[in-house]
């Protein structure tokens, strides 16, 4: 199953699916599998995003920063590596308001997620929306 892992990170991006030429109204072997992962994922950020804890905010003069820990069955899902783009954190049930970048990656603790955000961070105006 090594390679389903090459489809489930970034976590909910999966290939489109493949007809099966032989068999117009079938999808191949490789794309049902690629289905079963994702509701495979899917069940388990639902079934465990209740878990995910959030630390109070903490600050330094210019940023304010906090720590999501997420449970050990969606720590599984992280990409090995790398930092996680805003859409890729929320896709593993991680809630918060915007402006938040994930910045660190805790070598000793990789399910504690480190976050920043500019101090006083003030959401773009949305397009259309009068203050």
């Amino acid at each position: 199953a090594e390679h389903l892992t090459d489809y489930s990170h970034p976590v909910l991006q999966f290939k489109p699916r493949k007809r099966n030429m032989e068999h117009p109204g079938r999808i191949s072997a490789d794309c049902f599998m690629i289905d079963v992962a994702k509701d495979s994922v899917q069940a388990i950020i639902k079934g465990n995003s209740h878990k995910i804890q959030y630390s109070e905010k903490y600050y330094d003069e210019t940023n304010e920063y906090r720590h999501v820990i997420l449970p050990k069955e969606i720590s599984k899902l992280l990409p090995k590596h790398r930092l996680m783009s805003e859409r890729e954190w929320r896709s593993i049930g991680v809630q918060q308001s915007l402006g938040w970048e994930h910045y660190l990656i805790h070598r000793p603790e990789p399910h504690i997620l480190c976050f920043r955000r500019p101090k006083n961070y003030q959401p773009p105006p949305q397009p259309g929306v009068r203050a």
